[in-house]
């Protein structure tokens, strides 16, 4: 489906552009739910990515962060988030994306991540592989977990807080370098592309982990929950990594 896959990346590089011309002028931020925060260029991304998408596909679904669903009579449905990282991009930390993935009856077929501050795009047709500004990426090689750099994420919900802890207490004593970058979709494109080992998140939306999902099965990584299952919509837990870490990490995870 390129003509999706080509609408998906024209609609993340608008966005793109919105978010950058706001990005050393950010004058709204506040608090969205919990421990979220939201700026206004949430809002302006989210509007023009939307209005790109429903021009093209009028009678695809669409779930955005921001908007929420609005289903319609498809088997297709957009997953979008229009600023990934906003606790980055509200102290001007250029660490954001934005990330649109489409769905097929809840499977990711077209993912699209990009990143406005370094111009670096991600993108993945399932069966097609997945590719970094034109050229096709690869997860890394490595097996030892100690030579790989590991990311997480976690939503502030008690529970999920208190999880993502007990994961540091069995970690710390390891040589384990184990990071949060605070952009979960870009993390995940940085497993696809080689960069980071792992990736791991309890408590999350779709839109934080669709467009990814497919870029590290298409680079030939492994993305399950923390039970070493097949990841799919109903996972709640997330795990992504080259595949050689795969197992040691999902040991670590035990029991969490």
């Amino acid at each position: 489906m390129p003509k999706e896959l080509d609408v998906a990346i024209k609609a993340a590089k608008e966005a793109g552009k919105i978010l950058e011309r706001g990005f050393h002028d950010i004058q709204t931020v506040r608090m969205k739910t919990g421990r979220d925060l939201i700026t206004g260029m949430d809002f302006k991304s989210e509007k023009r990515i939307l209005s790109i998408l429903r021009k093209s596909f009028p009678h695809y679904s669409i779930y955005s962060e921001e908007s929420g669903k609005k289903m319609k009579d498809s088997v297709y449905m957009w997953v979008v988030d229009p600023l990934d990282g906003t606790t980055n991009y509200s102290i001007k930390n250029p660490f954001f994306d934005v990330s649109i993935a489409l769905m097929k009856r809840n499977e990711p077929v077209v993912g699209v991540v990009h990143a406005p501050a370094t111009k670096e795009m991600f993108y993945a047709e399932k069966g097609r592989g997945a590719y970094l500004n034109g050229k096709r990426i690869r997860v890394s090689k490595e097996f030892d977990i100690s030579k790989t750099l590991l990311t997480y994420c976690h939503n502030s919900d008690d529970r999920n807080v208190m999880r993502i802890t007990e994961v540091f207490r069995r970690i710390k004593p390891l040589p384990i370098d184990f990071n949060k970058m605070r952009a979960g979709a870009l993390e995940i494109a940085f497993v696809a592309a080689g960069r980071v080992g792992c990736y791991l998140t309890c408590g999350f939306h779709s839109y934080d982990v669709a467009a990814g999902t497919l870029l590290v099965r298409e680079a030939g990584g492994r993305v399950t929950d923390f039970e070493g299952k097949e990841f799919n919509s109903e996972s709640k837990d997330f795990l992504a990594s080259n595949g050689r870490v795969h197992d040691r990490i999902l040991e670590l995870l035990k029991g969490i």
